[in-house]
């Protein structure tokens, strides 16, 4: 499998993460229903895009298009951290969440991790599987030494990402931006 990132990063913040409890759906072991992975390069046919479409618009994404941003993003090497968790019986993608590293000069060049893009397909909702992609790309973040994580959200998903640790900064909690196209326009190439 032509994956994103080495699989072995995963692994280790699998093996730090201590928010795995008895009582969530089995996403780590071999040969289970459901399989938390890094984005693979044939993700695109296992419905990736229409799952990001749940979030947010994608514009028509054709498989060139996600193979050469796939391979640009693979390149850019510990830079994108994007992890799925595939529905193994039915070969589809049912929830994502990414990690996005910016290297710092600040903070003895340390990095500063940004969470994005947490989305589980509609019929797969109730299992979970948001607050595993977050907690999973929290102890990835560990393991990649960040000094910092963050993510913005919309109000009514505050209380979510509190209850598992993040908070408004005091006197920083602003979230602003630019659009440079609007979300009914299409990039030029």
């Amino acid at each position: 499998m032509d994956c994103l990132f080495d699989p072995g990063k995963l692994i280790s913040a699998t093996l730090i993460d201590d928010t795995i409890t008895d009582d969530q759906t089995s996403v780590d072991d071999a040969g289970c229903k459901y399989r938390l992975r890094p984005l693979s390069s044939n993700d695109h046919a296992l419905g990736y895009m229409d799952l990001l479409s749940q979030l947010t618009k994608t514009g028509n994404v054709t498989r060139l298009m996600f193979t050469t941003t796939f391979d640009s993003m693979r390149k850019d090497s510990g830079t994108y951290f994007i992890i799925v968790i595939e529905d193994t019986v039915k070969k589809c993608i049912v929830a994502t969440g990414s990690l996005i590293i910016e290297k710092k000069f600040i903070h003895q060049c340390g990095h500063r991790g940004r969470i994005e893009d947490i989305v589980v397909h509609s019929d797969y909702r109730g299992k979970r599987f948001g607050k595993i992609i977050v907690q999973r790309l929290i102890a990835l973040s560990r393991v990649l030494k960040c000094y910092k994580i963050s993510l913005e959200c919309k109000d009514s998903n505050v209380s979510w990402y509190s209850s598992m640790g993040f908070v408004r900064e005091p006197g920083n909690s602003n979230f602003m931006q630019m659009r440079l196209i609007e979300d009914d326009e299409e990039p030029s190439p």
